[in-house]
């Protein structure tokens, strides 16, 4: 291995580390997915990647058609070395991140489409994995998309990505979890765009049921996180505060579940079983 491939090589391994880092992420407008499965959802959508680190001893399978970017071959223990599996995978794909969806002309624009389901608001939503369970929620299901609020884990990260299952790279996601606005400040725009959005917030202890509430593509629903559930600033900007009903003597469900409810209510109430 020539010196120059060798730095190369390093230079790409060095990056995959700093990556790992959320403020790096968004610096260089760059981040990480590990595994086969992953890479590829992420080429079949016409995810851009920078390059592809391979294992040079163990060669993964991917789609020659849709790979369109370096390929750098890696020895087998640098890449266990910079992966965050217990199994290192055979590829590591750095991607560049997607430019943000804009919550007004995409709901506008989607809400256009025959069978478009609700946006899933995550609202300090800190477990990472959970964040990945929603966003696979969410493609599964049909919902519109996803927006983060303050004190959401990063889509982006390793986790989250992993826990998507691919749905990363399906599912718009909206960032609203760096704005200093209010989330009442932060949908102005939108609600002029779309006068029809209505905000629902899902708390347990409210006494209007979910299934009374009319849910379509203008719809926000907004589940909290583990901690410490809803902020103040989501029931501020809440249209309608609805329950999923449970035995009052058991936690809230967790934001993945809260999601999968509130959706296939959505499908019960449109009446489609596709």
């Amino acid at each position: 291995m020539t010196e120059l491939v060798m730095s190369a090589q390093n230079s790409h391994l060095k990056l995959v580390r700093k990556l790992d880092r959320r403020r790096t992420r968004e610096q260089e407008g760059l981040f990480v997915v590990e595994g086969e499965d992953l890479v590829v959802a992420g080429l079949e959508m016409g995810a851009t990647a920078r390059v592809l680190l391979v294992d040079v001893e163990r060669e993964p399978d991917l789609p020659a058609a849709l790979v369109n970017c370096p390929l750098v071959q890696v020895e087998s223990k640098l890449l266990a070395g910079v992966s965050e599996l217990g199994h290192p995978p055979r590829v590591i794909g750095i991607f560049e991140l997607p430019k943000g969806d804009d919550l007004a002309e995409s709901i506008e624009s989607r809400s256009r489409r025959p069978l478009a389901g609700p946006w899933i608001a995550l609202d300090g939503l800190g477990d990472p994995g959970n964040v990945g369970t929603v966003l696979r929620t969410i493609a599964a299901l049909g919902g519109g998309g996803a927006v983060t609020l303050p004190g959401t884990s990063d889509p982006w990260g390793g986790k989250a990505t992993r826990a998507s299952m691919g749905a990363c790279f399906r599912v718009p996601i909206t960032r609203m979890d760096r704005s200093e606005d209010t989330l009442e400040e932060a949908l102005v725009s939108v609600r002029e765009l779309v006068p029809e959005l209505r905000v629902v917030v899902l708390d347990a202890t409210a006494e209007k049921r979910l299934w009374d509430v009319p849910l379509d593509a203008n719809t926000l629903i907004v589940v909290g996180g583990e901690r410490d559930g809803i902020s103040n600033n989501s029931y501020i900007a809440a249209d309608v505060v609805a329950s999923i009903p449970q035995d009052p003597d058991v936690e809230s469900v967790n934001a993945g579940v809260a999601a999968s409810l509130a959706l296939y209510e959505w499908r019960r109430q449109v009446g489609t079983s596709s």
